[in-house]
């Protein structure tokens, strides 16, 4: 992580003032709001589920789709029910609305597994956080979202008088616009309600909130986050993540003193997140920037001070020896790691709970979906979905006391599952479906057929003007670029998986369960379709073009997918 420099509609009778959502508002909400789906997910924990394979092309008639048909290799849960009704849906980018075009008077869910109630995920030993970025809450200035700061600044290549033309502007997708709010009323404290309400309806537990300075504006939206919380869901919590990349500077005493002043100043607020003891909870980011000397008597200052604190740190550095080394001056309540960006960096975490077990200390699983950084020209190679169910699996099959989404909203990683501009809601809705998972130590059941796709808007290799773009985005982290588009497919029962681009279907059989299919990435608009018995039971358009005549290159993925939903109660 780098110290870090709105789309769906609202009806038009949409009430403006806050909503103080509590237990009523929260059980409506995870009824109502399970999805304007997009969630992919592929992966049964210890399990691969791989839908490639190879594909043989068939001979057709030439003013038809050609149809080639590979076989899937997926493992998968058992089916639990049979198909729904047919439905077909088209996501529109720019709101991430979807035009439910299925049986009129169809009410089927957004999310293809039932969730349990809230209070049952709540209850359970493991716990879910989302890491905030506080440099991209919903709006920056609560101005119409076409003409706001995201709109004008960020996305834009000449925003900002052009400080980020050399890559085509700062961030590629922005969250979900937000309208503005009544004049008078606190847009921001609004705004984190209804964030609050999005991240409660998942199952998460709060937000590992990153601390990065102690006074200004991201100051100020963590003492207005806090209170958000207990006013939009008093169960929510913010466990206190200081970022000691950007705060905390100076020498080791007058950081100390920062610190200590920062943390005692919202300790008592009802929001923070506690242990059953009373004792604060802090996972700092980055916590090695500090000697283990410093942090033991960072912890002593603090209980001087009155309050007992529990340390949880985040490595970026090597963890397990990071761990040690601070472990022989103080003691630790668990350990975690900021977590790999590629999808063989991912294949290892699946033993490191095991290996902090082994320490005597609790392990945050981190989990992130992608990483691409345009202001740095560069991005990790995500495989479509197949980073972010890899890194759940290893922390599903892994025992993982707890897991660190990475991250809730830092655009300028492209790290988001929040709902957004160019992945919609397909992030959001595959995290529900895995923090039901990981909580319960059950696979969700599958009970209705959906449909969730991936692909970048470009080949990798399609050539930039480069009299504008400063030069080739590269890939790190050892990744080796993949152009390909993905179905993810959540089944009920054995059917065909088709993805039609360019004239051509491509198609696999696949059993129950949850499978992908990916083929290569061609120019064209994909279509995907899941065919059982002679019938088409799901199918959705994807929402975004494929062209390689580009200005600018773009590594985000983008994503959609099939089930209808009414998500005005996570609008408000």
């Amino acid at each position: 992580m780098t110290p870090r420099t709105p789309f769906g509609l609202l009806p038009a009778t949409m009430p403006t003032s806050t909503i103080r959502g509590r237990h009523l508002l929260l059980t409506a909400l995870l009824a109502v709001a399970c999805g304007d789906s997009t969630a992919e997910s592929t992966s049964t924990a210890g399990t691969t589920s791989t839908g490639d394979a190879s594909t043989t092309a068939s001979a057709a008639d030439p003013s038809s789709p050609t149809t080639t048909t590979s076989t899937s290799t997926s493992t998968s849960a058992d089916p639990t029910s049979a198909a729904t009704d047919p439905t077909t849906s088209t996501t529109d980018p720019t709101t991430g609305d979807t035009d439910d075009t299925g049986t009129e008077g169809d009410v089927t869910p957004c999310w293809p597994f039932d969730q349990p109630p809230l209070a049952e995920l709540r209850a359970a030993d493991k716990k879910v956080f989302a890491h905030y970025f506080s440099p991209y809450p919903l709006s920056l200035d609560n101005k119409d979202p076409a003409e706001d700061y995201y709109a004008k600044n960020y996305l834009e290549p000449e925003g900002e008088n052009g400080k980020f033309a050399y890559c085509g502007g700062f961030i590629k997708e922005r969250p979900l616009p937000q309208p503005p709010r009544e004049g008078g009323l606190d847009y921001e404290l609004l705004n984190f309600e209804q964030e609050v309400r999005r991240a409660a309806a998942l199952g998460l537990d709060g937000f590992t909130y990153d601390i990065l300075n102690t006074e200004g504006t991201h100051w100020n939206r963590l003492l207005k986050l806090l209170d958000a919380a207990s006013n939009a869901d008093p169960e929510f919590r913010i466990v206190l993540m200081p970022d000691m990349t950007s705060t905390y500077q100076g020498s080791d005493p007058e950081a100390q003193t920062a610190f200590v002043d920062s943390i005692v100043a919202v300790a008592a607020h009802p929001a923070v997140y506690r242990l059953g003891g009373g004792e604060l909870v802090l996972a700092p980011f980055a916590a090695d920037k500090r000697s283990p000397a410093w942090w033991a008597g960072t912890l002593q200052a603090l209980a001087a001070a009155g309050v007992d604190a529990a340390l949880w740190p985040v490595f970026v550095s090597p963890w397990e020896a990071a761990t040690i080394s601070f472990q022989a001056e103080l003691p630790l309540l668990g350990t975690s790691s900021w977590g790999p960006a590629t999808v063989p960096g991912a294949a290892d975490y699946a033993s490191n709970a095991e290996q902090a077990h082994a320490l005597g200390v609790q392990w945050m699983s981190p989990v992130r979906p992608q990483d691409s950084r345009p202001k740095d020209l560069i991005y990790s190679e995500a495989g479509n979905t197949q980073l972010m169910r890899s890194l759940w699996d290893a922390a599903v099959a892994g025992d993982a006391e707890w897991v660190q989404l990475v991250t809730w909203n830092d655009y300028s990683e492209a790290s988001e599952v929040s709902p957004s501009s160019g992945t919609q809601w397909a992030l959001f809705d595959l995290t529900a479906y895995y923090v039901a998972w990981f909580k319960t130590g059950q696979q969700p059941p599958i009970v209705r057929d959906a449909i969730y796709y991936s692909h970048r808007l470009h080949a990798t290799a399609a050539q930039p003007d480069l009299m504008l773009q400063e030069s080739v985005y590269e890939p790190v982290n050892g990744s080796t670029p993949a152009d390909e588009i993905e179905l993810l497919a959540f089944l009920t029962a054995p059917a065909t998986l088709e993805i039609e681009i360019a004239g051509e279907i491509e198609s696999t059989a696949a059993p129950a369960g949850i499978q992908s299919l990916r083929v290569p990435l061609v120019e064209g608009t994909p279509k995907f379709r899941i065919v059982r018995d002679g019938s088409t039971v799901a199918e959705v358009d994807s929402a975004f073009p494929i062209s390689n005549a580009i200005v600018y290159q773009d590594m985000l993925y983008r994503s959609g997918g099939s089930l209808p939903c009414d998500r005005a109660p996570l609008m408000q």
